[in-house]
């Protein structure tokens, strides 16, 4: 698979699980922020979270 074949699976995938997306990216945003990151419970959630949606997103496409 050629880098625009990847490109295109990514975006397919982004279009069609819109939700997961968008909670990925405040994922993103929020361990981002100095704030946030002041919240040691919060962190560990995030990261949390983040993971169940990178083993879901495995599980979807069948990548170990």
């Amino acid at each position: 698979m050629n880098h625009a074949d990847l490109v295109e699976v990514s975006l397919s995938n982004f279009r069609q699980h819109r939700d997961d997306a968008a909670r990925w990216l405040a994922i993103e945003v929020l361990l981002s922020d100095p704030a946030s990151l002041e919240d040691d419970d919060l962190v560990d959630r995030l990261c949390q979270l983040q993971d169940r949606l990178e083993a879901l997103t495995r599980r979807r496409y069948g990548v170990a």
